[in-house]
């Protein structure tokens, strides 16, 4: 579980983007070409709790690169949503609380009440992007992460990320109270 610590030693995307050695203008394109229609825009502005979003990832990440931006551009569209990013390599102890079939897997995504308590998660990729990484044979480090960043850069992609974070965020709402 999340202690308060860890959602105020977070930060906000801004200082994040700031601090960001890598995948920066990739994060900064990625944020700016997505755009929301108009239902995506009314379900955001229609949530009545507040959720906090923690993500552990690192600007490293192709995963974190492609996911992070996607949902900073939500969060500032809803005033009831707070997101920050904790850095997965400082963070290690917090980040192995997280692990799938025994593997740190970036970026993990907590939707938390603001009493920090976690309601669910979205760990690593959309499923769309694990069919396509799947898929074929077993691509070398560096293949996978040029295909990662080729990835990425499809707005499909892009909104296979934004609607499964929407489901996230109106199961949290519901979870809170949502009338």
């Amino acid at each position: 579980m999340c202690e308060t610590a860890d959602w105020d030693s977070a930060v906000t995307y801004d200082a994040f983007l700031k601090n960001a050695r890598e995948n920066v203008e990739l994060m900064k394109a990625r944020y700016s070409d997505l755009m929301l229609n108009e239902s995506e825009q009314d379900t955001l502005s229609s949530i009545q709790n507040e959720i906090r979003i923690l993500v552990i990832g690192t600007d490293r990440c192709d995963d974190s690169a492609g996911n992070v931006p996607v949902l900073a551009r939500m969060t500032s569209l809803s005033p009831k949503l707070k997101l920050r990013i904790l850095d997965s390599d400082k963070n290690a102890k917090l980040h192995e609380q997280y692990k799938v079939n025994g593997k740190r897997k970036t970026p993990v995504v907590l939707f938390m009440s603001n009493e920090n308590h976690e309601i669910c998660r979205w760990v690593e990729r959309p499923n769309a992007a694990y069919k396509q990484v799947n898929q074929g044979s077993k691509p070398s480090l560096e293949d996978r992460k040029v295909a990662l960043k080729k990835l990425y850069s499809d707005p499909e992609i892009l909104r296979q990320s934004l609607g499964e974070f929407m489901k996230m965020l109106m199961r949290s709402d519901y979870v809170l109270g949502r009338r």
